[in-house]
């Protein structure tokens, strides 16, 4: 019986050895596109609010993550949504995404975390100086796409049929024409459009209205992510979140989202 009672207590040594080793040897692998100002490429690393938490709640759970910069959102939402690599590592989720319901078929969400929107800028001399929806009729509006952007500003122009979309290849692109006058205002999400302006120095932009409010979130594919860890991942955030850790990462500069 002594026999048996110390074997026991070893296999049941062993057995609790093994899951702390696996629990603590898990890893999170991210791949994001630039977003700034809520995330993008320096020389010494992915930078941001989103990549700072990150790596801030994978602390908390004490594991494994890396982040790595990939060169577009299409290739980005490809790996996460098939359970893709990307530098030999399986990727695991994307910073950041809004939520749709057709995603949650392929994705797992974080908790919501910067609230923005997306909106209107112009120039500042608009004689027009639009201030709702309806005031954009006869307007050239220059938005990112094809993209989700885009396609808000389509829902728009059925509502508006004197309105011309000039698609542009990027954000950039269209706040320059607009500065130049090429086109009337551009659509873009506020945060993003503000930190352009300042680095590309256009002193003739500014934002003139809201259209859509908008939340982001971290996400984790379905297919290459075990559920407990994202319930991990999700509830070392609200630990964090609550000890007031995530508003001071995220900065005066964004909205903290609300936890539902």
């Amino acid at each position: 019986m002594r026999k048996t009672s110390i074997l026991w207590q070893l296999f049941s040594l062993l057995f609790f050895s093994v899951s702390t080793n696996n629990l603590y040897s898990a890893e999170l692998n991210f791949v994001t596109p630039n977003s700034a100002p809520f995330q993008y490429k320096t020389e010494q690393g992915m930078r941001g609010p989103f990549i700072s938490i990150i790596k801030k709640v994978c602390d908390e759970m004490q594991i494994s993550c890396s982040i790595d910069h990939i060169d577009s959102w299409n290739r980005a939402k490809h790996m996460v949504r098939n359970g893709g690599s990307f530098k030999q590592k399986k990727v695991n989720g994307v910073s950041t995404l809004a939520w749709s319901k057709e995603r949650t078929g392929w994705l797992y969400y974080s908790p919501p975390i910067i609230q923005t929107g997306y909106g209107f800028f112009i120039r500042d001399n608009d004689v027009r100086q639009p201030n709702s929806i309806l005031d954009l009729q006869g307007y050239i509006i220059s938005v990112h796409g094809p993209s989700k952007s885009s396609r808000n500003l389509e829902h728009i122009k059925n509502t508006i049929k004197e309105l011309t979309i000039d698609m542009s290849p990027d954000q950039e692109a269209g706040l320059q024409k607009l500065s130049l006058g090429r086109v009337d205002s551009v659509y873009l999400n506020k945060d993003i459009g503000i930190f352009l302006i300042k680095s590309l120095g256009l002193g003739n932009v500014s934002y003139a209205f809201d259209h859509q409010a908008v939340t982001y979130f971290i996400a984790f594919s379905k297919v290459s992510t075990d559920k407990k860890i994202v319930d991990r991942f999700n509830a070392a955030y609200r630990k964090l979140y609550e000890g007031g850790i995530i508003q001071i990462l995220i900065g005066k500069d964004f909205r903290v989202a609300e936890l539902y």
